[in-house]
């Protein structure tokens, strides 16, 4: 990438789905050896930040998270203009805070 904007864009996306996954429950359980966490460096590794983002979307499912998890994946969402995917995670944000009352 070579337009500076832009750059700086995925690094703010890169720090919030970082920060996203230490809000997963049990982060200890997500050891690099297994698939899924794995999975997840790798894209985040080789710059396929979606696809990042979706693995750990798709771990919060499985394994649970922290309400504030939502709130970060939505975050970068909105970053990468995924209006579609910032709204879905709004709403588990919210489902989120139904499910804690």
């Amino acid at each position: 990438m070579n337009d500076p904007i832009l750059t700086k864009q995925w690094e703010v996306v890169e720090i919030q789905l970082r920060q996203a996954s230490e809000l997963l429950n049990a982060p200890r359980l997500f050891k690099l050896k297994e698939k899924p966490f794995k999975e997840y460096q790798h894209y985040k590794d080789n710059g396929e930040l979606e696809s990042a983002m979706e693995k750990l979307e798709q771990l919060a499912k499985e394994k649970g998270c922290k309400t504030g998890f939502w709130r970060r994946l939505k975050k970068a969402a909105i970053q990468m203009n995924l209006e579609s995917k910032a709204d879905e995670y709004e709403l588990q944000f919210q489902k989120a805070l139904n499910d804690a009352i």
